[in-house]
């Protein structure tokens, strides 16, 4: 493994940092070398900050060298926006599988960049290493280097495994592979005396966009952008500017001094935000380029901006003005925000400088005066403590604050980099005005502030059962039913890459699982990004404030083993969150450590007796399995722990639920089951701790909610056990052979049959009849699929989901008359040899995207939505993550209710469809120009565009696409059929039958 202490060192000691200069100076700032606390450190890693860095550089291929969970869980997420180029939205890993880790991932890491190669021709190939790559020692180094010699394309590798440290350490480390490998390899075809590049900044929400055309009216050239909207090429000759501007001073700060040292550029440090900021930056710029005519055209721009904007910004800054706001964020925001809202008239009661400089907290202070308050450090709940002491209005922050915010009933604006909004230039402040003046003055708060009419819990219906024993026997036997005995054949895709991968890690769906025990905390063994980006997909798929935790192996614990990190981490979780129950589950990087982790837990309670909270754990390597599997997991160690034998109670049922059904499904199916007058006990209950709801608690450090602890005691007690998804056969075992206790599997939940299926049973096993409430949602759905099936018929529909949920839909989509064009899925699963299609594969979008070509309807989580929205395809959210769409947390897809809204939100869109089918139709016949025995009239652009398509197919270069690519549909037959050409300069005439 390379060592990166070294480079660390370096990175955390900058001459360009007052308080860094000196090792033991007076402002040195603790925050700079800080390690990540077990237990407590949800921050990201430095392969996160790394790849944040680079990969807006648009025309690159990004490949992460690792297990599925660093690209997995990342890829596609950040809001970086491109002008040119989408290769960079596209996820590369090397998705190492246990046999690649053991026997090295080099070979495969060669192959999968010339597979890279080969079929995205990228400028450039950047290859990151993670935290199990760098543990088994890869050499990432020499392959990249034989790479790029055998095929003539730069390969840069980036060294920055998440153990290495924090986001920013990576950001840092991203600065040194530029410097080491891109620039300065290419020489600009000419210079001028106005070349400057800005670094540190993303084109976050396209807000790049905003100031390029302040400089471009000046007459200022940029030559660089690092990395925001890049090309390589551009980053290859940075070296040629005249001047750097540094937007965020704390994370490229040793890319800017080292430029200055290498190549003399000098440097300034400046911020987008504000009018007062951006009008320093603009004469600042001109200010060390040295020309007073530039300095007076800045002077006159400014003047013409800032009179325009304070026409536009009147109404707002009246609305505006007296605000108190608390900003949370960091580096240069937490000094260039306080500038931009002191614009609006808001003031800016306290604000964050967590990650500022020396400099950075110089200039809060003179923005803030003596009135106003710094945050030097704390969590979300020192956060709201903070906001409710100033009485602030409005808290700005980040992503992972915006539902401690929202539970706690306080407006939020969100300015980091997950945003879809620009903030930056003059017109970014106007943006910034509409938005708040929307949050601020929204009537929701008032709503969710006032108190209930009512405070009495609803009275409880009891009814007078029986039970009939006997029947329990015939009920068990009873198979779950595989419509025509459909043998499926199971394909698995194998590539050097995966592409946009559908699959992702065990951990992930541990994490979801314990998240569904009330007072649980997930606490991952591994890097701490494992963890950071787990969150940032649990948080906005299920807009909740999600807790989790981290061993956070370092280096060194991952060299000499990670006992102490789980023992400091399991004593800090239980310290500080007072759980009621610890989940504790391992990653890649600790099981490819080969940590002990029975060992280490057996000696964790031998040292600590005096603790008596369960701590369950779950083996969930991220090299093998997905979600799904990693889901099973965890639920199966719950049920090996926690339930005691005890007399059976004939009333109660265990419902064990698959990671396929959200919060919405398990509320359904528990209402369901209660209805037969059954008790029955969820595992894992996700409907009360992630199905969105306020608690008169402003901050929870465990989840609220979930299945109690007494009640997984009691589950040996249970009668019978449900099993609400294959995957959960192995739960349902353990529980079978501890207890006897018979199990009943249920695979299908959505859709007549499956349900009907359900109802039965619990009617014969308690001996109620079906209550008339759901005889009636069944005569619904009857009537919707009469309804409905008019858009349904002959509809070719691509599915993309794991194995549970994949089989469920697609049974169901087949009942209503759809065809299964495509089913792609994560994972293996016995489910797959009996689906509704011939064939289903097990690989990545990439995969899914070839095989779903022409179909009417896409169904997978939002990762897909970039493509779907390429080929025009309408896409129905399913699965996770879908981190676009609100009401996650009650969305119900089981039952006769979830069938009746899946029917309609499906139907609907056929119907558009249909309409927009029929609309484009009849207008041609009106216009006379899709007749079948006259010649048809193709628009240019559209000629165009297939050529385009065309000639890329065949791999051919082009320069100027209008002139080839015009002049090429017209004379190639392969693209139309021969024809007159149209005197028409917008269309030309092909003739024949129209196909």
């Amino acid at each position: 493994m390379t060592s990166t202490k070294p480079k660390i060192s370096e990175l955390l000691t900058q001459p360009g940092c007052e308080h860094n200069h000196e090792k033991n100076g007076k402002g040195h700032n603790k925050a700079c070398k800080q390690q990540a606390k077990p237990g407590a450190a949800q921050g990201g890693c430095a392969f996160d900050g790394a790849s944040i860095t680079l990969v807006p550089i648009t025309d690159a291929a990004h490949l992460v060298h690792g297990p599925i969970a660093c690209a997995g869980n990342s890829w596609g997420g950040r809001g970086s926006l491109s002008s040119g180029p989408l290769l960079y939205k596209m996820g590369f890993t090397t998705d190492l599988s246990e046999n690649d880790i053991i026997f090295g991932g080099e070979k495969k890491l060669y192959k999968a960049i010339q597979d890279v190669k080969e079929r995205y021709s990228p400028a450039a190939v950047f290859v990151y290493s993670t935290c199990v790559t760098a543990l088994i020692g890869d050499d990432l180094d020499a392959v990249c280097k034989a790479a790029a010699d055998k095929f003539g394309l730069p390969v840069i590798p980036v060294h920055a495994p998440g153990f290495t440290g924090s986001k920013n350490l990576g950001n840092r480390l991203a600065g040194e592979a530029l410097l080491a490998s891109v620039i300065g390899t290419a020489e600009p075809t000419y210079t001028t005396p106005y070349d400057i590049n800005l670094i540190g900044e993303y084109n976050i929400a396209g807000e790049l966009w905003g100031v390029l055309p302040l400089f471009d009216k000046l007459g200022i050239r940029v030559l660089a952008k690092i990395t925001g909207d890049a090309r390589y090429e551009e980053v290859a000759y940075a070296h040629r500017a005249k001047l750097n501007i540094v937007i965020c001073s704390k994370a490229l700060i040793n890319l800017a001094t080292k430029m200055e040292d290498r190549y003399g550029i000098p440097y300034i440090e400046e911020s987008f935000y504000g009018v007062e900021d951006m009008n320093r930056c603009l004469r600042n710029i001109a200010y060390q380029l040295g020309d007073m005519n530039l300095q007076a055209r800045v002077e006159a721009l400014i003047a013409q901006e800032t009179a325009q904007l304070d026409e536009q910004l009147a109404p707002y800054r009246e609305r505006l003005q007296g605000k108190r706001v608390v900003i949370s964020t960091g580096g240069v925001k937490s000094w260039s925000i306080i500038s931009a809202a002191q614009d609006l008239g808001i003031k800016v009661v306290a604000t964050s400088t967590k990650k500022s400089t020396e400099a950075d907290k110089a200039r809060i202070n003179a923005l803030l005066g003596k009135d106003g308050m710094t945050i030097e450090k704390g969590g979300a709940q020192e956060l709201l403590s903070i906001i409710s002491k100033t009485k602030a209005d409005l808290l700005i922050a980040g992503g992972r604050n915006q539902f401690t915010a929202l539970k706690a009933r306080i407006p939020f604006l969100h300015v980091n980099q997950e945003r879809h909004n620009p903030y930056s230039g003059y017109g970014g402040l106007v943006e910034m005005a509409k938005e708040l003046d929307e949050t601020i003055y929204s009537p929701v708060w008032q709503e969710v502030r006032r108190p209930a009419p009512w405070d009495v819990e609803a009275a409880k219906r009891s009814q007078d059962a029986w039970w009939i024993p006997n029947r329990l026997e015939t009920l068990q036997q009873q198979p779950t039913p595989n419509p025509d005995d459909t043998v499926t054949k199971v394909i698995a895709r194998r590539k050097a890459v995966a592409v946009n991968p559908l699959k992702q890690s065990q951990p992930l769906g541990a994490a979801i699982a314990f998240l569904g025990i009330q007072g649980a905390i997930p606490l991952f063994h591994g890097s701490q990004g494992c963890t950071a980006f787990a969150k940032v997909l649990l948080v906005g798929h299920f807009q909740e404030a999600i807790p989790l935790a981290t061993t956070a192996m370092g280096e060194v614990s991952t060299v000499l083993g990670g006992d102490e990190n789980v023992d400091t981490g399991l004593l800090t979780v239980i310290e500080k969150t007072q759980p009621e129950l610890v989940g504790l589950f391992t990653t890649g990087l600790t099981e490819v450590r080969g940590d002990d982790m029975n060992g280490i837990l057996k000696q964790f309670h031998n040292d600590h007796p005096e603790l008596q909270v369960p701590i369950v754990f779950a083996s969930t390597p991220d090299y093998k399995g997905s979600l799904e599997d990693g889901f099973a997991a965890a639920v199966e160690s719950l049920m090996r722990d926690l339930p005691e034998a005890g007399e059976v109670n004939l009333r109660q049922v265990t419902l064990l639920m698959s990671s396929a059904y959200g919060p919405g499904d398990v509320e359904e199916l528990r209402e369901i089951v209660e209805s037969f007058g059954l008790r029955p006990i969820v595992v894992p209950d996700l409907s009360t701790s992630l199905d969105g709801h306020l608690e008169d608690l402003n901050y929870a450090t465990t989840t609220t909610g979930g299945t109690p602890i007494a009640d997984l005691k009691a589950i040996g007690q249970s009668a019978v056990t449900f099993v609400i998804g294959r995957s959960l056969t192995g739960a349902a075992a353990i529980l079978s052979e501890r207890f006897g206790t018979p199990a009943i599997p249920f695979d299908q939940l959505t859709g007549l049959e499956g349900v009907d299926r359900f109802l039965d049973v619990l009617s014969k096993l308690s001996g109620y009849q079906v209550p008339q409430k759901y005889q009636r949602q069944r005569r619904r759905v009857q009537d919707a699929m009469l309804d409905t099936h008019f858009y349904f018929g002959r509809k070719k529909v691509a599915i993309a989901a794991e194995p549970d949920l994949l089989y469920n839909t697609a049974w169901w989509l087949q009942s209503t008359g759809v065809e299964i064009q495509a089913a792609v899925t994560a994972t293996k699963s016995p489910l797959l040899k009996h689906l509704p299609t011939d064939k289903v594969y097990i690989g990545d979008f990439e995969d899914f995207e070839e095989l779903a070509a022409g179909a009417d309807l896409w169904i997978a989580n939002s990762k897909v939505r970039p493509v779907a929205r390429r080929h025009g395809i309408p896409l129905y959210l399913h699965g996770f993550p879908m981190l676009d769409q609100l009401g996650n947390g009650q969305r119900c897809t089981v039952g006769y209710r979830g069938t009746l809204d899946m029917l309609f939100a499906i139907g609907n869109i056929f119907l558009k469809a249909d309409e927009e089918r029929v609309h484009a139709l009849v207008h041609e016949w009106r216009d006379g120009c899709f007749d079948r025995t006259t010649p048809v009239d193709v628009h240019l652009p559209v000629a165009i565009e297939a050529a385009l398509n065309a000639l890329q197919r065949n791999g051919e270069k082009f320069a100027d696409p209008f002139m080839t690519c015009a002049g090429e549909a017209i004379a190639n037959p392969a693209i139309f059929p021969q024809g007159e050409v149209s005197t028409d300069p917008t269309t030309f005439r092909r003739g024949g039958t129209v196909p």
